[in-house]
Order: C-alpha cells, then sequence, then structure tokens
C-alpha cells in the first residue's frame, strides 16, 4: 500500500492516516495455509512500479496522464529496499514502510502493539524501537527478520530478538499478528511515501493451525482497503483457481470497491496447458470485470530473485515473455495496452492523478490548517534564552526551598482534591496529624487489662457486660488492647508471689513496675511505626514538589540533583530523630513523673470505680447501682428508704462541715477484702500508665515534627548552595528535555514540506487558472 499522507494516526486498526489517495496491493493466498506454503504469496517486489504525485509535498499533479514521470527514476530512488523487503513478505504481521526525504541514509525499526496475543486490543498502542539506527542497507535485512520473529513472539522481550538469542527459547510463535513491524527510512533520493506490505488472505489453514488466523488476516486487509480514497491492486496468481483466492472474493463481492480496484494477474508462466483462456477472458473484461480493468505482468521466479536479478533484466525478460508467448502474444492491440508492468504502471499513475486532482481543495486545505496549527505550536516552543543561567537556576532553587517552607509550616487544603493521596493537595500537616492520631490509638491500646472480680467467680453474662461497661468509662482501651486480662485475684496472687522481706501487708514496687513494663514495653515500636509512616509522607510530599518545581530540567541533571541533596538533608534528620525517640523509649523503661496532682486524681478515680464493680461482682450489685442512681433531688427509680438513707448521710456530713460528697463516694467506706490491696496495685499502675501515655503521645510527635519535619527545613536552603553552580553547569541545569528539541525538529521539518506544498498548490491553481 502506497499512501501519500505521511502522518501517522492513533488508531491501532490503521496505523496510517489515508485521509489523501492511497494504494492497497491486496495479494491473494492460495487455500494453502502460509506456514506450509510460502511460496503462494507475492512478494513485494512484485508490486508493479507506478508513479505517485506528491500533491501536498513534493510533485504537483499533471493536468494529463502523458504528463505523469515516468517509474523508471522513481523506481530506482526505492529498489534497494524492496530488494530487502521483496524475501521477507511471507511473514505473519504487516509491515509499515515511512520513507522520507532527508540529507544522509538511515533506517529505523520500530515495532508497534495495539493487540495482544489473542488479538483483543491493548488499553494503549505501544511503539517501541528496535535496535540502533542504521546506515548501510545490507544490515537491514537481518534486522526486519529478527523484528518480524519479535512480533510473531509478544511472550519474550523483544531485546532478546537482536542477538538471535531467542532461538534457544522453546515455544510456539504466532502465525499471524495484527501488530507491525515499522520501517522508517531517510535518505536524499527517498520520496516522502508510505506503503505497507500486508499478509496475503488465507481461505484456510494447515493441520495445527488456528482457524481465528482467516478471519485476522481477512479483517486487517479491510482495514484498509475499506479507505474510500484509496486504490486497491488486486493481485490474483494465475497458477490457482480464482475462485480459491480469498482477496478475490473480498473485492468482488462489495460494488464500491469493484468501482476502485485496479486487478493484476500475475504467475502466467506457471499457467496449466490449456488453461489460459479463462484467465484472457478475465483480461478482457469479459469475466470479474472491474471498472479500472484487469493488467496482466511477468515477475522474476524465486531462483532469479536469489541470483539478485536487476530490475533492468527483469522488465527485459517480462516484455519477451508477453511478445513471444501465446495466448499474451496473439492479444488484440487494446488489450496488448494492459499487458507488462510498464503499462500497469502508467495506468496506476493516471487513476490516482486523476484521485488527487478530485481531492485537491481537501488537501489544500487541509495542509492550510496543519500549517497554522504547526507554526502556532511552534511559537509556543522557542527555545529559552538565559543570559544569567546562575541567576536563573539560583531563583529555581529559592522558589523550591520557599514553596517546602511554607508546606511545612501548613497550608491549608484544596476544596476538592482530585488525588486523595496527593499530600501536596491535602495538606502535610493534616497527613501527619492523621499518622501521630493513630499512633496515639495505639499507645492507648496497651493500657493494662484489668478486671475488677475473681477469674474464678461465675458471673452472670449480663452482669459480667455491664461491670465491662462500667470499666470503659474514661478508659476505652478496656478490651480492646493488646496486652493479657488480669482479674483482681490474678494480681493479688502476683503480689504474694513477688513478697520477699517486707511486713505483712506491704508489696514490693516491683509489682507495679512489671505490671507497668508490660505496656510500656510495646511503645518503642509505635514510636518507630510512627515515624516511618511520617518519613514516607514527608518523602513522598518532597518528592513531589520536586517534580513539580523541576520537571522540565530533568533532561540536565537539576531535578536528580535536587532530589540528591534534599534526599540527604532527610536522611540526616531521619537518623537524628531516631536517636531522639529511642532516647524517649529508654526513658519510659523506668516509671517516673512529677505530675502528682493528675496521678493521684486518677488513681482515686479508678480505685473508687474497681471497688464498686468489685462489690458488685459480690452480689452487691443493689447497692452499688444505688449509689450510682442516686439523685438528691428525686429518688425516681430508687428504692425510698435507700434514697432517704443516703440524703440524710450526705446531709449530716454537711453539717459536720464536709461538703461536696456524692452518694458514689460511699464506696470507699465499704468493708475492704483480702483483695482490697489487688485493687489499690490495679488502680495505681492504670493511673500511672494514664499519665504516662498521654506524656508520651505527645512527646513523640513533637520530636518527629521539631527534629524531623521541621529540621529538613532548617539548612537545605545552606545545602542547596554547595551545588556546582558555574556558569557552564548553569546552562547543562538548564537545557531542554530531548522529547522537546526533537518535537521542535520534527515540527520544524514538517513545516518546512507543508510550505513547500502549499507553495506548489499554490502555483499549480495559478497556472490552471483556480
Amino acid at each position: 500500500m502506497a499512501d501519500t499522507d505521511p502522518q501517522p494516526s492513533t488508531s491501532p486498526q490503521t496505523p496510517t492516516s489515508m485521509s489523501s489517495p492511497s494504494l492497497v496491493e491486496l495479494p491473494s493466498s492460495s487455500p494453502i495455509s502460509r506456514a506450509s506454503s510460502p511460496s503462494n504469496a507475492v512478494p513485494t517486489s512484485q508490486i508493479p512500479p507506478f508513479p505517485l504525485p506528491r500533491t501536498s509535498y513534493r510533485n504537483p499533479p499533471r493536468s494529463s496522464a502523458s504528463e505523469e514521470p515516468r517509474m523508471g527514476d522513481y523506481f530506482k530512488r526505492r529498489r534497494d529496499l524492496l530488494d530487502i523487503l521483496k524475501d521477507l513478505h511471507s511473514t505473519g504481521c504487516p509491515m509499515e514502510c515511512r520513507l522520507q526525504y532527508a540529507d544522509t541514509w538511515s533506517c529505523k525499526i520500530f515495532l508497534r502493539f495495539h493487540v495482544d496475543s489473542t488479538g483483543t486490543p491493548l488499553p494503549h498502542m505501544r511503539e517501541i524501537p528496535f535496535g540502533p539506527t542504521l546506515f548501510n542497507t545490507e544490515d537491514v535485512e537481518r534486522m526486519l527478520r529478527r523484528a518480524q520473529r519479535a512480533i510473531l513472539r509478544p511472550d519474550l522481550d523483544p531485546s532478546s530478538f537482536l542477538d538471535d538469542s531467542d532461538l534457544h527459547v522453546f515455544g510456539i510463535p504466532l502465525t499471524f499478528s495484527g501488530n507491525c513491524v515499522c520501517v522508517r527510512v531517510e535518505g536524499p533520493n527517498v520520496p516522502d511515501l508510505y506503503f505497507y506490505d500486508l499478509p496475503g488472505i488465507i481461505a484456510n489453514v494447515g493441520d495445527g493451525g488456528n482457524e481465528a488466523d482467516i478471519r485476522l488476516v481477512e479483517e486487517l486487509a479491510k482495514s484498509y482497503i475499506t479507505k474510500p480514497n484509496c486504490i486497491v491492486l488486486l493481485v490474483i496468481s494465475c497458477e490457482t483457481d480464482f475462485e480459491n483466492q480469498g482477496a478475490g472474493r473480498l473485492v468482488l463481492k462489495d460494488p464500491a470497491l469493484r468501482q476502485r480496484t485496479v486487478g493484476v494477474l500475475t504467475k502466467v508462466d506457471r499457467i496449466e496447458f490449456g488453461a489460459s483462456s479463462k484467465w484472457v477472458r478475465i483480461l478482457r473484461g469479459e469475466e470479474n470485470p472491474l471498472l479500472h480493468g484487469w493488467y496482466c505482468v511477468k515477475q522474476p521466479d524465486l531462483v532469479q530473485m536469489q541470483e539478485g536479478v536487476s530490475w533492468e533484466e527483469a522488465r527485459a525478460a517480462e516484455a519477451e515473455f508477453f511478445t513471444t508467448v501465446s495466448p499474451w502474444a496473439d492479444l488484440e492491440r487494446s488489450h496488448r495496452a494492459r499487458i507488462g508492468s510498464g503499462k500497469l504502471a502508467d495506468r496506476l499513475g493516471v487513476i490516482l492523478s486523476d484521485l488527487v486532482s478530485e481531492e485537491l481543495p481537501g488537501i489544500r486545505k487541509t495542509v492550510s490548517t496543519e500549517l497554522n496549527e504547526i507554526s502556532t505550536k511552534l511559537r509556543s516552543m522557542v527555545p529559552p534564552k538565559f543570559n544569567d543561567p546562575r541567576k536563573v537556576v539560583i531563583t529555581l532553587l529559592r522558589d523550591f526551598n520557599k514553596t517546602l517552607s511554607k508546606h511545612i509550616e501548613g497550608l491549608p487544603p484544596s476544596v476538592s482534591p482530585k488525588d486523595p493521596t496527593d499530600t501536596t493537595l491535602t495538606g502535610l500537616i493534616h497527613s501527619l496529624n492523621q499518622a501521630f492520631e493513630r499512633f496515639r490509638e495505639k499507645v492507648h491500646e496497651t493500657a493494662p487489662q484489668f478486671r475488677p472480680w475473681s477469674s474464678v467467680q461465675t458471673v452472670e453474662q449480663t452482669l459480667e457486660q455491664e461491670m465491662l461497661d462500667s470499666a470503659k468509662q474514661d478508659d476505652d482501651a478496656v478490651g480492646l488492647g493488646n496486652t493479657n486480662n488480669l482479674h483482681v485475684d490474678q494480681v493479688m496472687d502476683l503480689a504474694k508471689r513477688s513478697r520477699t522481706r517486707e511486713l505483712p501487708g506491704n508489696y514490693p514496687f516491683s509489682v507495679k513496675e512489671n505490671l507497668i513494663v508490660e505496656s510500656v514495653r510495646q511503645w518503642g515500636a509505635l514510636a518507630m511505626e510512627c515515624f516511618e509512616e511520617v518519613q514516607e509522607i514527608v518523602s513522598r510530599h518532597v518528592d513531589r514538589l520536586i517534580e513539580d518545581h523541576f520537571r522540565k530540567f530533568a533532561p540536565g541533571g537539576l531535578k536528580e540533583e535536587v532530589r540528591a541533596i534534599t534526599q540527604q538533608q532527610i536522611r540526616e534528620c531521619a537518623a537524628a530523630t531516631m536517636e531522639k525517640i529511642e532516647g524517649l523509649c529508654r526513658s519510659e523503661h523506668c516509671p517516673y513523673t512529677q505530675n502528682e496532682h493528675y496521678f493521684f486524681a486518677y488513681r482515686s478515680k479508678m480505685l473508687q470505680r474497681y471497688k464498686l464493680i468489685h462489690q458488685q461482682s459480690l452480689s452487691k450489685s443493689h447497692l452499688v447501682t444505688a449509689m450510682r442512681a442516686h439523685n438528691p433531688s428525686e429518688s425516681r427509680g430508687m428504692d425510698e428508704n435507700q434514697w432517704n438513707y443516703l440524703n440524710q448521710a450526705i446531709t449530716a456530713l454537711q453539717n459536720f462541715g464536709v461538703s461536696g460528697v456524692k452518694a458514689e463516694d460511699f464506696a470507699k467506706l465499704l468493708p475492704e477484702d483480702d483483695l482490697s490491696p489487688a485493687l489499690e496495685i490495679m488502680a495505681e499502675v492504670r493511673a500511672y500508665f494514664q499519665v504516662a501515655y498521654k506524656r508520651f503521645g505527645d512527646n513523640v510527635p513533637k520530636q518527629i515534627d521539631a527534629d524531623f519535619v521541621r529540621g529538613i527545613d532548617t539548612g537545605l536552603d545552606v545545602a542547596l548552595m554547595t551545588m556546582d553552580l558555574s556558569r557552564d553547569k548553569c546552562l547543562e541545569y538548564l537545557q531542554e528535555p530531548v522529547a522537546i528539541i526533537t518535537e521542535r525538529r520534527e515540527l520544524s521539518g514538517k513545516k518546512e514540506r507543508l510550505e513547500a506544498a502549499q507553495q506548489k498548490l499554490s502555483r499549480f491553481y495559478d497556472e490552471q487558472g483556480l
């Protein structure tokens, strides 16, 4: 297929747009699978040469067929490439050849993937380079064969094909693939042109073949030939019955395709004896007529191609064959005008020229529109000029440092952040506070799990739940923590077993200390876990800021240099902070507090609560309930006698000058039993935990914020100034991305071609008086 539009399309079905006239060569394989009979496919070198008018770029359209350039010069310009491709046609994938004028010859090969191994479209089309740029035509054939193997073995890394190491990997390649090998050739004698080499249509598959290949190849052909402005070159092999060739059926059953199809009969030297009459009838248009008619050509056979037959020798042999071999030598003069590659080339030139003439207004408008778009884009891509590169780089560094300082100090979040994980939108400090809150909750879950009732005591489930709910007041860690449950009798047993030489009724401090350490020893891991989370949040946040500030300076190394210095600053602050956190954890291993007021108040509160629950477990729930439910102003829900007794007791104490007494305070007057020392131990341990947990839950986040979060900002401006800020290095830092430079160069080249095309179109319209 030849295409006069050099712009690639994003469509995976047709990799190149065909808004301009184009030609598709549609070969017909025999009913035998290509895998079993590759010689049945028409090689690319057998495509009859024809002149393609470069209306939109180089060659303005002619007013008549006689003005069309002869194919000899054109073919010489692409003969080397076609000689390379001629043995590569029998392949299971399309091959795109993109030719473009340039001062020096070069060839680049790409692999375009838009479907997976099952033919399912990929979410995004991928086009990857395959091997280095080639500057010698002798290297092209070997690299193309490797590229074809890479398309048919999508399970392997494409790089493994560059040195043929794939040949040592067991596996079964695909028979056909919709993915494409792209060949991009530039050179001084290369026209701006696209053409495609498609797999020949098959009617069935060989033993072990995939039936889906038949539809795959047919759909691939349809994706090209159904374009309304393309001319279809239907190549039919005369060595096989016409009815058995899929390409013929595909074209002739569609009336619209018949109107823009040129039929070509090839391999006429292989017609069976006595069977030539049916092919002559087709040539005359008596059977399977086409609007543009049928032509007959003879191409070199496989042996001649392997011997390297030249273009001139092949055409001379063709002319001799048609002038000496019957029935071709005996045809009427009108039909002899349809014999030979030269006649086919002339006719194709006329057809394409007429089609181009019809498309000229649209082509002219397209050229003008694209030229305006490219000019606008190039104006926005003017290379920056830096009179003082050092000043520019230093300003960039200072702006980044100021922005980072603002984020560390705290900025309000976006109202509706698109990415909830992006802390530059949700707020850095907000994310850190969430991490600190999770840390505080985890520390609180390590609270001692005391149960002020005996472990051997049988308690009704409802009563036990009531006691648990009571124990959770002001202590939501009860029943949720990571420490073992300890009942009052177990604490008492531990106290008794811990006695050494103490007087009766006294128990060593180590009992309380051990119970405290049971909880505190978990805090070190929780603190480090919190710090690691904060490190991750801050590092990711700083990386985003670096990306936002220095993204377009990545090619010159400025972004990576800033990232390296910032990461070093983060590592140093992290090391210092970790030492401080470890010190905080060590200090908590020895119980200590000067917060006497809070400690005594909470101990009294917990002791009173534990006693009430303990009495309730001893079947004194009615008394405990009365104390808790007492309301001095009314006796609702209480026994009236109990209400009167409690009111009288409170009034009597007030008369003695003891004020502020509540009913539940009478729990302290309840008779003590042998477990009272255990309740006191439990209350004191729990009270100390409350003091220490609040202290530790504040100190760790405070240390992390002061030494790590704020520490990153402290001294970073000085660290950034240690970079190499010489003029030459700053110029290197500020260089444009390669992608932008490449895009600008490509756009500039395209602009030159479009301007040339616009001038030639204008000249043509002036000459024609249009």
